[in-house]
């Protein structure tokens, strides 16, 4: 069995998140290992910003809201090694990016449920990830979306 030595977690901070968080935390401390936690802000969220990676600016309501969802994440983490960032970008770009930096060993996310349209319009960044990624992808689908009983589903992909 392999081991994960970096878990990252994208975050829109949704319940489907929130779950995705419990179990990305429950294989960390499997695996004895660090968790990256990112969020990812639309492109055009601060046009005046040259980089993808936000300056820490505490003003900014967008960054406070943040890192008071950080906190609570980091007090359920408990001493579990455990990072945060913001970036700015396309959802799977910039996820991606952040999985190349921090070098990852998985990625843990959550699969929303949404329509057929959406799907078709939109594309899914969870299924953007399964296609680009260079490490396995773990997606726990939305309650909704799964068979009965729900079930935990591991889409991993490896390029």
């Amino acid at each position: 069995m392999s081991t994960f030595d970096i878990i990252l977690h994208p975050t829109d901070f949704s319940e489907d998140s929130e779950r995705a968080f419990q179990l990305a935390c429950s294989v960390a401390r499997d695996q004895f290992a660090s968790m990256v936690v990112v969020h990812v802000l639309p492109p055009d969220a601060f046009p005046d910003r040259q980089s993808d990676d936000i300056a820490i600016d505490e003003k900014l309501p967008v960054v406070r809201e943040c890192h008071e969802h950080f906190c609570r994440m980091k007090a359920e983490a408990g001493e579990m090694p455990i990072s945060f960032r913001i970036v700015r970008g396309y959802s799977v770009g910039a996820i991606l990016n952040v999985a190349y930096e921090e070098n990852a060993d998985l990625i843990v996310i959550a699969s929303h449920h949404h329509s057929r349209f959406h799907l078709q319009v939109h594309g899914s960044v969870a299924e953007g990830l399964l296609r680009q990624t260079h490490c396995p992808v773990l997606v726990l689908r939305h309650p909704a979306s799964s068979p009965s009983p729900p079930t935990l589903s591991l889409d991993v992909q490896k390029s």
